[in-house]
């Protein structure tokens, strides 16, 4: 019987609700709340803030606050990107960003 991570990540329906996904909120809404609260200029800060977020972050990456995302362990960014400010990224599932990409503002 699969687990409810793994009926989430084949694109199956899944409990949100459960324990593994309660703690995954927990600690994204944590260090979205500090990630938030750095100022434009705390780059380094912000960028292990992104470190222990993502699944995988390339070199050459910023991403505008306030950032919004479920999970953040199930996005994956490549070298040379900008997510500008107010972007939300629902990834209940895998979110790859390639190299070389630019996300508009309010996405």
């Amino acid at each position: 019987m699969k687990t409810e991570l793994e009926k989430c990540m084949a694109g199956e329906n899944y409990n949100c609700h459960d324990e593994i996904f309660l703690g995954f909120k927990k600690t994204t809404r944590t260090l979205l709340s500090k990630y938030n609260s750095f100022s434009y200029g705390d780059k380094e800060e912000k960028r292990e803030i992104l470190g222990h977020l993502f699944g995988r972050i390339g070199i050459n990456v910023s991403v505008g606050s306030p950032f919004i995302c479920d999970y953040g362990c199930n996005i994956y960014i490549g070298n040379n990107v900008s997510v500008n400010m107010n972007c939300t990224f629902v990834d209940c599932n895998k979110i790859t960003i390639g190299n070389n990409v630019l996300i508009a503002s309010n996405v």
